[in-house]
């Protein structure tokens, strides 16, 4: 087989935000068990869809936590984007956007000499970030998205898809999906626009709506926030006949504050799918309830066979 068609992966962390106060071992070993599978699944990249700590600025010690986990990851040299989630603001947008304890501890000083990291939307400010990859003979773009993203944020990121019109592009937006198959919209819980520093917060639908449906190129988009399912999965058509796969996973109210659970993207261009799986790291074992493990067509502008569950 051919470099171009060996199988890679691509791992999404859930909310960790829990984990950094009432068990951190848990946490540890998680990130461990990243660097030391990385070269087995041929990790190319990690998302972390937000709520990387819970109190924001209230308590630093979560920070430190969570810098000495995610660091087994920066430290191996593993490309990784954190998002940010409405837990990892300054005052938990219960007055604006002030992020800039996360900046502290995961700004862009954090991506200095990263030959695949591309850049932000404001400068020194990290929440709103890409990267690229060259992967299987493959371009591919990584877009992180600020919590509810604001029009403005939304046309820096139709600028950056449209200049990497040539790469597969996935976005790790904390708020999203919502746990039953549907784009967060108007009167579902949690939604960003409830959020009295979050000025000028696009939901879901409105993210899907105004930016994403538009770009032939979009491939994926994954989330966490909501509570109190674990998953959900959608794909629909963008406007130009392209299949975008939609992924929420969130286990932070389960035992064991979810046990240090992530999703496994393993992507294989021979077969032209995606399979994308859960693993608790804590169990050191793949799960299998119903929905936690799909595949998807990998690049392929299809209605048939849009999404079902792995036999």
């Amino acid at each position: 087989m051919s470099n171009n068609e060996k199988d890679f992966s691509i791992i999404i962390i859930p909310d960790t935000q829990v984990l950094t106060w009432k068990d951190p071992a848990i946490l540890y070993n998680m990130t461990k068990w990243i660097k030391e599978n990385a070269e087995q699944l041929n990790l190319q990249m990690v998302l972390h869809v937000g709520d990387v700590v819970d109190s924001g600025a209230r308590d630093e010690e979560q920070f430190k936590v969570a810098e000495k986990a995610l660091n087994e990851i920066y430290d191996a040299d593993i490309p990784m984007l954190l998002a940010v989630g409405n837990h990892d603001y300054d005052n938990l947008l219960s007055e604006d956007r002030s992020l800039t304890m996360f900046n502290q501890y995961f700004g862009p000083h954090i991506y200095e000499n990263r030959p695949w990291f591309g850049g932000t939307f404001e400068e020194g400010q990290i929440e709103n970030s890409y990267a690229t990859l060259d992967i299987a003979g493959r371009k591919f773009l990584f877009l992180s998205l600020e919590f509810g993203a604001r029009d403005e944020v939304l046309a820096w990121a139709d600028e950056i898809m449209t200049k990497y019109h040539d790469h597969s592009v996935m976005i790790t937006t904390h708020c999203y999906m919502y746990m039953y198959g549907e784009r967060t919209k108007v009167g579902d819980n949690h939604n960003p626009k409830d959020y009295p520093g979050a000025t000028g917060a696009n939901d879901g639908e409105d993210l899907w709506q105004k930016s994403f449906k538009k770009h032939p190129n979009l491939l994926a988009v994954f989330s966490g926030h909501q509570i109190t399912e674990n998953v959900s999965y959608r794909t629909d058509l963008g406007d130009h006949g392209n299949l975008v796969f939609q992924s929420f996973q969130n286990w932070q109210t389960a035992e064991n504050c979810g046990e240090g659970r992530i999703r496994i993207l393993n992507i294989s261009p021979s077969k032209n799918e995606m399979t994308l799986s859960v693993f608790n790291t804590h169990r050191q074992e793949y799960e299998n309830t119903d929905g936690f493990q799909v595949v998807v067509p990998f690049n392929i502008k299809s209605e048939a066979n849009l999404v079902y569950p792995m036999k």
